[in-house]
């Protein structure tokens, strides 16, 4: 009588950075995400706690939330990782940590490769089964920052090479890809590189670097401020209006993540691009989504840009007031950074990526980009942030 064949053993998955726009993403898509059976536990690391009662998780007694990780302190991380119940079984890890408080070039390169290589070294010891490990990344790999300085031809594609020096040493990406290569080298384990472009999506707790919470913040004050049917300009140039990009929704950044860890095969040591679709402009966008707080989204003033940065600050004296008559969490506003908003927003030359080599190992999803924003007001109504 011949055998049967055992059933694959489900994964387990660690995910660093679990409280931050990826992070919180791939703790939702894990337990989803190829089947609701593939992962049959989801550990979720952060430094600040992800307490229940904001988390808005699932209940899944498969995601399990481990706080107060420093990894910036190789003993104390590794302390941390060695003592949490069964991490030996982790299958796949699944890096989407970022230290950004300093934005000093080279003091970010050394922190963010510094926690990097203390996450890798701990998975080397307490991960004996490891298997895959994504390390996200994003535009700056393209020399985003220096588009006047070097070359930069988009759409953006993998296929570039690293910008020239002396601006090449301020991306902390390149470093933190060669520190994967070399600890992968001859291991029984794998891993890629994951570069979404500006992520659109929620997080319970306050992240500054969040494009879309600030702009559901910003229309929706304007609203209650301005009326039902104001028109709100585009808070930027008309180069920035016509610009293309690509947005990244974080559930299809979350959920290609899981797809190219599930493939090495055909994803091992190499980058992919992940975006919700075609190139579009803000001059498609911006109609959308204003449109969603019944508001009329206006294009750019002909005379000297409107900034929503400005806007936002002079009306500070009514923030209190707004949130408490609306019952919404009291640090939303005072948490979002207005001018990172505006600097994405601003952005006057094209940064739209190439989404070939994703698309070329099976992924598929797509999204209208205006859809990712207007899932993500409705999370943020669902959590107070906005009414």
């Amino acid at each position: 009588m011949a055998t049967q064949e055992q059933p694959p053993v489900p994964y387990q998955a660690l995910v660093f950075g679990a409280s931050g726009i990826t992070g919180y993403a791939l703790l939702k898509e894990l337990i989803v995400y190829p089947t609701p059976t593939t992962f049959s536990r989801v550990i979720g690391l952060t430094r600040r706690p992800l307490h229940g009662d904001v988390a808005q998780l699932p209940e899944d007694e498969r995601i399990e939330l481990y706080s107060d990780l420093d990894l910036t302190d190789r003993e104390k991380s590794l302390f941390h990782l060695q003592h949490i119940p069964g991490i030996e079984h982790t299958t796949h890890v699944f890096f989407a940590a970022y230290a950004g408080h300093n934005t000093e070039y080279q003091e970010l390169k050394r922190v963010n490769c510094e926690i990097l290589t203390n996450a890798v070294g701990a998975c080397e010891i307490v991960c004996p089964n490891m298997q895959f490990f994504t390390l996200q990344t994003g535009g700056k790999a393209y020399g985003v920052e220096f588009s006047d300085k070097v070359p930069y031809n988009p759409p953006l594609s993998e296929s570039l090479p690293r910008i020239p020096e002396p601006y090449a040493s301020n991306i902390f990406y390149y470093n933190q890809y060669d520190i994967m290569t070399r600890a992968s080298a001859g291991k029984p384990w794998y891993f890629c590189e994951i570069r979404p472009d500006a992520i659109v999506g929620f997080v319970p707790q306050n992240n500054a670097m969040n494009i879309a919470q600030a702009l559901g913040l910003f229309l929706s004050l304007w609203k209650t401020i301005e009326g039902e049917g104001a028109a709100v300009p585009f808070p930027g140039s008309e180069e920035a209006w016509t610009a293309l990009h690509t947005d990244t929704s974080q559930d299809i950044l979350a959920r290609f993540h899981i797809y190219a860890a599930s493939k090495p095969e055909q994803t091992a040591g190499r980058a992919f691009n992940v975006v919700d679709g075609p190139a579009t402009n803000w001059q498609e966008v911006w109609p959308e989504i204003c449109a969603y707080f019944g508001l009329h989204g206006a294009p750019p003033s002909s005379e000297s840009p409107f900034s929503a940065q400005k806007w936002m600050e002079a009306h500070s004296s009514s923030w209190n007031e707004w949130m408490s008559t609306n019952g919404l969490k009291p640090d939303a506003l005072s948490g979002t950074s207005w001018k990172f908003m505006q600097d994405v927003i601003g952005i006057p030359f094209r940064r739209d990526y190439d989404a070939t080599a994703s698309r070329s190992i099976g992924f598929g999803e797509t999204r209208k980009h205006s859809q990712g924003y207007i899932r993500t007001f409705e999370e943020m109504r669902r959590a107070r942030i906005i009414p």
